[in-house]
């Protein structure tokens, strides 16, 4: 989707508009910045992989990048539909970029960094893409970091390493463990010391403007999450308690073989370049989620 500036200052071209971080991205655009959409004939729905109907678009200032298949086990098992999107859905945005001079550019990649050798991860850890799926993000980084060296371009890369809020994807953790709750009576985990990072929706949403309201140069990589790490099974007593019943929890480590312990976010350099810190704790945010859900539900 584009958007326009109501003063006609900044255009901007959201790829992947339709997903979680997209729809969310552009009610935040819409009120902050005083966006509306643009009404053209090319504000129709354009896969990235079209590449001539990708360069009608005219007049854009900047783009985020957000469309790509994002499954882990889809990755697996399809690797090649995964392969093509991520990589050349990247390669012709950057392709676009340079052919009508827009010069910045917000790549949305992935957690790249496979079992943690420390932990909180900073952006100088190794890199140990464990999927299809990671390793595809991982060569769409490289390819926006030697299009922002060989044409000028500036370009950010955010690696989240997992967000969470309302309208979040049906197969990620939260939500489809209250869709368990409502079929099943019961949730079936991979393990309960699996731990991640969850981060809140909106407050990502707020990085991601503060950036593009203070584009650095070059081509820069920036790590996002809360900072702090809960179980799986923390996870489900934090839903158990807002839900006010008591589910039965079963592990399967057969789901998620070779699964990531734990991941945290060393968060400093987000939080020192661009005064920002999450404020949604934990429990807020899976409540506002679990209010979501149960809305939509009944």
């Amino acid at each position: 989707m584009a958007l326009l500036n109501k003063k006609g200052q900044l255009r901007v071209l959201i790829t992947g508009s339709r997903g979680f971080i997209g729809t969310n991205l552009i009610k935040k655009l819409q009120k902050t910045l005083d966006m509306i959409p643009l009404e053209s004939a090319y504000n129709e729905r354009i896969n990235i992989l079209e590449r001539a109907k990708l360069h009608k678009v005219e007049n854009i200032d900047l783009i985020f990048h957000l469309a790509s298949k994002t499954s882990i086990p889809n990755s697996t098992t399809h690797p090649y539909e995964t392969y093509l999107t991520n990589i050349m859905g990247t390669l012709n945005i950057l392709d676009f970029a340079i052919q009508n001079r827009i010069k910045k550019i917000i790549n949305f990649s992935t957690y790249v960094y496979g079992q943690p050798k420390y932990l909180p991860i900073n952006e100088n850890h190794p890199i140990a893409p464990h999927s299809p799926y990671t390793k595809s993000k991982l060569i769409a980084e490289n390819l926006c970091e030697y299009y922002a060296q060989d044409y000028g371009l500036d370009i950010v890369t955010l690696r989240p390493f997992y967000i969470y809020g309302p309208s979040s994807n049906n197969g990620s953790f939260i939500p489809s463990i209250i869709k368990q709750i409502n079929q099943k009576g019961k949730v079936i985990l991979s393990s309960k010391n699996i731990k991640r990072d969850f981060l809140f929706i909106d407050d990502f949403i707020r990085l991601i403007e503060n950036i593009a309201i203070n584009f650095p140069r070059g081509y820069n990589v920036y790590n996002v999450g809360f900072g702090k790490s809960y179980s799986l099974e923390e996870v489900v007593e934090i839903i158990k308690e807002i839900l006010k019943t008591d589910i039965e929890v079963e592990y399967n480590d057969s789901i998620r073989p070779n699964d990531i312990h734990d991941m945290v976010a060393d968060t400093i350099l987000v939080q020192k370049l661009y005064s920002w810190k999450p404020d949604v704790d934990i429990k807020t945010g899976i409540r506002l989620t679990v209010d979501d859900i149960i809305g939509n539900c009944s």
